[in-house]
């Protein structure tokens, strides 16, 4: 009956460092485990109990922990590709978001002095209009495009080419200024986050505590305007029912994100695009605290569901 509970004891100390290892390349993981399986059985010849081995090894988390290491810091692992791959699509979809989206609004290079002067803003501009509108659309489409690039790349590779892409993008919103440069912001944003994934070289302490960093920055933007809302609800500076509904959504996501709550991070995404995708309703200045304030929810939310440690509500 002992032999049993040893024998239990030690498929589920292997299971959990295989499950440990999930991040792994497959073959990578596989001849670690058949290691230590060996190691154990060495250990038995020798005498020792299967508890002693166990227990000079380490917890399965303290022997995966190199191998996560080695991996996560060279770019190969399941989870790094992964968290490229879903940046590129970001890419590409916010690129064409904020083409369409930029068009509804008054920021559009015709409105920037691009063509003949005496051809903008006229009725007659039809033409020029269609022109520019199609340009402004392949300019967006371009640096979108060259954004998520570096997601299909070699690691060796995308590790300086997301640098320079990204100091572009930053130059473009530069460029660009308050009007149009504010829809490349998705673009510059996305671009970063592909820079740092490409070139991660922190220990696991050191991404938990770039996460908590993330977490306060996050928690401090989502919650103060709805602190700021709940003030006015109850002084009577703010009414109606759609500050009710703010109030309600935004505890939800910023709580959320503090806590790490995966729906939280989903929430906070959806309600991020949809947010975005409102701002069309608006042309005045509205329309660019909308845009961005959307901006700021979804890349919160997708930075948490990318990056941190899952986490059920149970728990």
């Amino acid at each position: 009956m002992a032999k049993a509970a040893e024998n239990q004891s030690v498929e589920a100390y292997l299971r959990s460092l295989d499950h440990q290892l999930r991040n792994v390349p497959i073959e990578a993981r596989r001849e670690l485990v058949e290691d230590i399986a060996e190691h154990i059985d060495e250990g038995r010849e020798r005498g020792r109990s299967e508890s002693e081995i166990i227990a000079a090894l380490g917890t399965p988390q303290a022997v995966a922990a190199p191998y996560l290491e080695d991996v996560l810091r060279d770019g190969n692992s399941p989870r790094m590709r992964r968290i490229r791959r879903v940046l590129g699509i970001v890419a590409l979809v916010t690129g064409l978001f904020s083409a369409i989206i930029s068009r509804s609004s008054d920021s559009t290079i015709v409105n920037m002095a691009f063509g003949p002067v005496e051809l903008q803003g006229l009725s007659i501009n039809y033409d020029y209009s269609d022109v520019f509108a199609a340009i402004q659309l392949l300019i967006f489409l371009a640096l979108a495009m060259m954004v998520a690039a570096s997601a299909v790349m070699k690691p060796t590779t995308a590790r300086k080419y997301s640098i320079a892409a990204a100091i572009v993008m930053t130059v473009v919103v530069i460029i660009c200024g308050t009007g149009l440069g504010m829809f490349f912001v998705p673009s510059m944003v996305t671009a970063w986050m592909l820079a740092g994934a490409n070139n991660l070289k922190l220990s696991h302490v050191g991404r938990s505590k770039r996460s908590r960093t993330v977490q306060a920055i996050g928690g401090v933007v989502l919650l103060i305007p709805v602190l700021l809302s709940l003030a006015g609800l109850a002084t009577g500076g703010v009414q109606g029912a759609g500050a009710y509904v703010y109030a309600a959504l935004g505890l939800l996501c910023g709580v959320g994100f503090v806590l790490k709550f995966r729906l939280a991070l989903w929430a906070t995404c959806v309600i991020g695009a949809g947010v975005s995708i409102g701002s069309i309703l608006d042309q005045g200045m509205l329309m660019a605290a909308l845009w961005l304030a959307g901006i700021a929810y979804f890349y919160f939310g997708l930075y948490g569901l990318l990056w941190f440690e899952k986490r059920k509500l149970a728990s």
